[in-house]
């Protein structure tokens, strides 16, 4: 995307916004992000889209088998572009054409590309909850440490009993006891494990979802 601004200083704003054939913004690249950083000049200026949406969603310190997902990578079709810089903008589309080296139909592509869609937003709905959880059992214990000795043995015994199930819940999503990369080998993968999993296999070149991994989605879903 190229385009050209005639007055740049420090404090001038800008974002290029990617959006698919439905004007539906896939990702915003700005001067004021922190991940998508949009840097600009004086005069012309060029940017290259990766054609990747945003990546799943993370948890610090996590250690995943499989690892986290990656940017599902746009499938050929039209998409849409919005430029702006201070309080001018300019709109347009553009065309990503397949590789023609891949034998692979616009069906299929359009069926991968729907599949990690739906593989994604379940990993993502896990790692969700997995935070949740975590912050919602520091709430707890925090409440209990600042009573003290003053802290009613009724409300302490309920503080541990929600505290113990959110745990047992966080365990099926997430296996705990990984400490390092080797641990994954010595104790079983969970849920957010096994979709990384899946979405891997399904991405793991240019074609359609095999049933095998729709079957295993469908289970862990």
């Amino acid at each position: 995307i190229n385009y050209y601004a005639s007055e740049v200083t420090d404090t001038t704003k800008a974002s290029i916004i990617i959006m698919d054939k439905n004007k539906s913004v896939i990702k915003t690249f700005s001067t004021d992000s922190k991940d998508n950083k949009l840097d600009i000049v004086k005069g012309m200026n060029q940017f290259n889209w990766n054609l990747q949406y945003p990546p799943a969603e993370t948890v610090d310190g996590m250690i995943l088998w499989n690892g986290n997902p990656g940017g599902i990578t746009a499938p050929p079709g039209e998409y849409y572009y919005r430029v702006k810089v201070g309080n001018d903008s300019a709109e347009n589309n553009f065309t990503v054409v397949a590789d023609p080296n891949y034998k692979c139909s616009q069906q299929d592509y359009e069926a991968q590309f729907e599949f990690l869609q739906k593989v994604m937003g379940k990993f993502n709905e896990v790692q969700k909850g997995i935070k949740n959880i975590r912050d919602l059992r520091t709430q707890i214990t925090g409440f209990v440490a600042k009573q003290g000795k003053d802290c009613p043995k009724d409300v302490k015994d309920m503080a541990d009993s929600i505290t113990k199930r959110l745990t047992g819940i966080e365990e099926t999503l997430y296996q705990t006891k990984s400490k390092s990369g080797q641990d994954v080998l010595n104790y079983p993968i969970r849920l957010n494990d096994k979709l990384s999993g899946v979405f891997d296999a399904a991405n793991s070149g240019n074609m359609a979802p095999s049933k095998q991994s729709k079957d295993v989605f469908a289970v862990l879903t």
